[in-house]
């Protein structure tokens, strides 16, 4: 079976509709399938729909509740701590992100965990969300643990991830959004689904030896943390201030995506959104902005290197670029949505017509 493209409503229509057979209100449904389908017009396809079999799979056995919704537990003018009830991390993230972009805009700024939630993909889909609202956004989340601590052999903490989103208009935001291992684990998916190598730095294999064998990562191996050390205590620092702050779980209290589908994940998030005028003018900061962009891109290339980037423009870009000629769907991940699609008796999502584009 051939790679295809499919254009972004297509895609965001057959989610929709997979979520919803599984069980979840049009909503949630929604912006479960927006998250999705965002991480894949920005080209981080590891976050994209390659984990909607996944997601449905959980719906299924009960690790997601369909009907949770989040509420909130404790909270004063600028803070608060909400319960995802073992709901779609999406939702939760999502309510945490807009109830903290409601207090910035009274308090200056905002801050809001949420425990008892579950996977909630791209970072940066929820750090945007305060761009709009001339804020810097911040998102974070724990994870089930995938990693060792320096010097150790067993997983401890998680490829914990966060994003942080700055306004810089007229230039796209700034977007930072990472986790804090060498690589997402849906990236050693996807190299599994195209039988690729994965570089040596990415992985451990079940006797902690660097491997590029996705298939022995993916059998009880470990991600090596980004930057050695670093990454490792910019990882226990995420779970700190996501986990162990919210009182939800931290480290191996956290369940991992792809196992145990019948329980909740435990996983924590923290949002937060800060106005950039309680500090200047958004104007003289969107000016100052521009020089620090230009500064940067304008520094002389080493030999090799087309231009400087910062961050975030080149997902801008992909996006701007996907939403006009479709995203790419290989050809084994092809196979798995029109498996899923079979399962929950609805239709395939169809490949893009020529000409086709989304507007």
């Amino acid at each position: 079976m051939n790679d295809i493209r499919v254009s972004a409503d297509a895609l965001l229509r057959f989610c929709r509709a997979c979520f919803e057979k599984a069980g979840l209100a049009g909503s949630v449904a929604q912006v479960t399938a927006d998250n999705l389908v965002f991480a894949n017009l920005r080209g981080v396809d590891s976050h994209g729909v390659i984990r909607l079999k996944v997601y449905v799979d959980r719906l299924h056995a009960g690790g997601f509740n369909a009907a949770a919704q989040a509420r909130v537990i404790a909270e004063d003018a600028a803070t608060a701590l909400l319960d995802g009830g073992g709901g779609m991390g999406q939702a939760a993230a999502v309510a945490a992100m807009d109830l903290a972009i409601a207090k910035a805009a009274q308090s200056g700024a905002g801050w809001v965990s949420c425990r008892n939630s579950n996977h909630f993909g791209a970072a940066a889909f929820y750090a945007l969300r305060a761009i709009d609202r001339g804020m810097i956004g911040f998102a974070a989340t724990n994870s089930g643990p995938t990693m060792a601590p320096t010097g150790g052999c067993e997983a401890r903490l998680g490829n914990n991830a966060f994003a942080i989103a700055i306004p810089a208009h007229p230039h796209p935001p700034v977007v930072l959004d990472m986790a804090t291992g060498a690589v997402a684990w849906g990236k050693i998916f996807v190299a599994q689904q195209k039988k690729q190598k994965i570089p040596l730095t990415w992985a451990l294999d079940s006797q902690g030896r660097p491997t590029d064998d996705p298939e022995a990562a993916a059998r009880g191996g470990l991600i090596q943390p980004m930057a050695g050390y670093k990454g490792y205590g910019l990882s226990l620092v995420l779970d700190i201030f996501t986990g162990v702050l919210s009182g939800g779980g931290f480290a191996t209290g956290v369940r991992t995506l792809y196992r145990e589908l019948d329980t909740p994940s435990g996983i924590a998030h923290t949002c937060g959104a800060l106005r950039v005028d309680r500090f200047i003018p958004v104007e003289a900061f969107q000016q100052r902005m521009a020089e620090m962009i230009e500064l940067l891109r304008n520094c002389p290339t080493v030999p090799g290197a087309e231009r400087i980037y910062v961050p975030g423009e080149i997902e801008d870009q992909t996006a701007k670029h996907r939403r006009s000629a479709g995203i790419p769907i290989h050809s084994a991940l092809r196979q798995e949505l029109a498996a899923l699609a079979v399962e929950l008796g609805i239709p395939e999502c169809p490949p893009m017509d020529a000409g086709e584009g989304a507007h």
